[in-house]
């Protein structure tokens, strides 16, 4: 009989260590112990604004410590002087990406005749140079400009999403 009453005082002291280890294990995901972000990305973008005489410009691009955008997928076999189009089942199989654009995620999209936006991915960088090019490379604004990024989403310590104030380019005529 002494042996079943001391099973069973084991039993109970197993029980509640067991528990008490699964209480700590549960506390310490959702207490302040807890460093994992969640595994969630986000596109920052940059829109600039074109002034001035723009028929002529066919591409904005925006450069980073010498590394520079490179036109959309989207854009890259279309008209460039037209807003950007998706990229089709056919045009997919013979689309030739540049190679940097896998180490710099920065692509120039044109949204409308005065205004373009650059995809940065997760990056948000301060200083910049902005450049619009005619159809035969001719520079027709190259501006170093300074961006000021706030977050509008995620946390600090994690991350998430940043804004800048549109930059407008001066096109000279």
């Amino acid at each position: 009989m002494a042996n079943t009453g001391l099973a069973t005082a084991g039993k109970r002291l197993f029980g509640l260590g067991a528990a008490f280890i699964a209480s700590a294990v549960l506390v310490g995901c959702s207490g302040p112990m807890m460093n994992a972000c969640p595994a969630i990305g986000w596109a920052n973008t940059l829109t600039v604004t074109l002034n001035g005489e723009t028929d002529d410009v066919s591409l904005v691009q925006l450069c980073v410590d010498g590394e520079c955008s490179t036109p959309a997928p989207s854009q890259s076999h279309s008209d460039e002087s037209a807003p950007a189009e998706v990229l089709g089942p056919e045009d997919l199989a013979t689309y030739t990406s540049d190679p940097r654009a896998v180490e710099l995620p920065y692509f120039a999209s044109k949204i409308s005749y005065h205004s373009w936006e650059i995809a940065l991915s997760m990056s948000s960088p301060r200083n910049v140079t902005l450049r619009a090019f005619s159809a035969t490379g001719i520079v027709l604004a190259d501006e170093d400009v300074t961006l000021n990024w706030v977050r509008v989403g995620g946390t600090e310590r994690c991350g998430g999403p940043e804004e800048s104030a549109p930059v407008i380019l001066v096109i000279s005529a």
